[in-house]
């Protein structure tokens, strides 16, 4: 009996000894308890000697929801899991490859944000509970200063990187801001913060960007200010009131080189099977060709837009082809990320594989194509194959009047095509 009793003393020891820290996605019996409520979160970019953050609001619904805002904008993040070992936990974003990785100290957080679609790319991230602004004010005036909604924006002004914008603000009576620029590549979606006496602040988190602008209105009525990327890119911008200024349209920046008269491609699926524009299924019809990657916000409201016309136009015929581009130039990475994508946002048609993001390479796949300019690109075929329309870039629902205007061309387009 005793050599009986020691034998099951250290089985019962080896048992707990081998036992991994137990993970467990969160529910309403969760120990972790979330203090519910609007929190504030900044992701610190700066240094010891020269602090900066990117801060956004977000509300803890409770152990299984939090919602992030940037403006109109709400992303619901329902995939939170807990360490119970040593009180962490980890929060994964929808739709991008991005997680935060936290410690749970209950009135606050904090740890690091990771973006996988990056090699080795991490920022400091803390929380507080309980901070409804977004940007703390600095100042002592409680005048709001009239801004104007359109501006004409320069980046990296005065050198061989400048490239120009719409700056679209809109500021309400309490100091509150709005509003996104558009460049010929696309906007920056939705961002939010404050004018603070002359002090314009701006900022998003989506799950892929954290973005960052600051300005200072000068005494001639010009804006003069920072924009930064996440810990990886800063640049000055200026803007000047202009109801008037316009980019290049988006249908004259990307067109078929000389020698070619159509689109042609072959890629994988997600299965693993092949489509080509030369397949039966094809023909006859009108085709949107999307040009995106799974890693791009702008490419994912152009997506939630073409995923509504399919559905509206399917039945008469279009059809719709996404070729996705990843950063990692991997099959299984991309059937990971499009499968994902494909469930989020319900997309029914096909998204096949085109190979690497870097736009120098993924042009290559694409011979006929002066160049890939932008994430998104989307190309209108006809039923005959005829290139109507190529579309460089995307005005997302953050541009409001731009984006309407946007959505009613493209709906006349697709269905001139149809009754062609």
């Amino acid at each position: 009996m005793k050599h009986f009793l020691y034998f099951v003393a250290c089985l019962l020891i080896g048992f707990y000894a081998c036992s991994s820290p137990t993970t467990v996605n969160l529910d309403s019996q969760s120990i972790l308890n979330l203090t519910e409520g609007i929190w504030r979160g900044v992701l610190n970019i700066g240094n010891d000697t020269n602090p900066l953050e990117i801060p956004f609001n977000f509300e803890v619904v409770n152990d299984q929801k939090i919602v992030i805002h940037n403006g109109d904008e709400h992303i619901e993040v329902t995939d939170i899991n807990y360490n119970e070992k040593n009180n962490s936990f980890s929060i994964k974003m929808p739709v991008f490859g991005s997680e935060f990785k936290l410690v749970n100290h209950q009135n606050r957080w904090e740890g690091e944000w990771y973006n996988y679609n990056k090699k080795d790319y991490k920022i400091p991230f803390e929380a507080i509970n309980n901070t409804p602004e977004r940007f703390q004010s600095t100042g002592t005036s409680t005048e709001v200063i009239a801004l104007e909604k359109r501006w004409k924006v320069t980046f990296s002004p005065n050198t061989e990187n400048s490239y120009p914008a719409i700056g679209l603000f809109n500021i309400l009576e309490n100091g509150k801001a709005t509003g996104t620029f558009l460049t010929q590549t696309g906007d920056y979606r939705y961002l939010e913060g404050a004018l603070n006496g002359k002090e314009l602040k701006l900022s998003c988190f989506d799950g892929a960007h954290a973005f960052l602008f600051k300005a200072t209105l000068q005494d001639d009525g010009s804006l003069k200010g920072d924009f930064w990327s996440g810990n990886h890119w800063h640049e000055p911008w200026v803007a000047v009131p202009d109801e008037t200024f316009e980019l290049v349209p988006m249908n004259q920046l990307t067109y078929l080189k000389e020698g070619y008269d159509k689109l042609a491609f072959r890629f994988p699926t997600i299965n693993g099977d092949t489509i080509s524009l030369e397949d039966e299924r094809f023909q006859g019809k009108p085709t949107i060709v999307q040009i995106t990657g799974t890693w791009c916000p702008n490419c994912m409201d152009e997506t939630r837009f073409l995923v509504d016309v399919h559905k509206k136009y399917q039945h008469k015929g279009l059809e719709i082809i996404a070729i996705d581009y990843e950063v990692v130039n991997d099959f299984n990475t991309f059937q990971k990320n499009a499968t994902r994508i494909k469930k989020h946002l319900g997309i029914e048609y096909p998204i096949v594989f085109g190979g690497p993001a870097k736009k120098s390479e993924a042009v290559k796949t694409l011979p006929m194509l002066n160049h890939i300019m932008s994430y998104p690109t989307a190309i209108f075929i006809d039923k005959n194959g005829v290139i109507k329309e190529i579309h460089t870039g995307f005005s997302g629902p953050g541009t409001g009047d731009l984006y309407q205007e946007y959505v009613d061309k493209t709906i006349a387009l697709v269905e001139k095509m149809l009754a062609e």
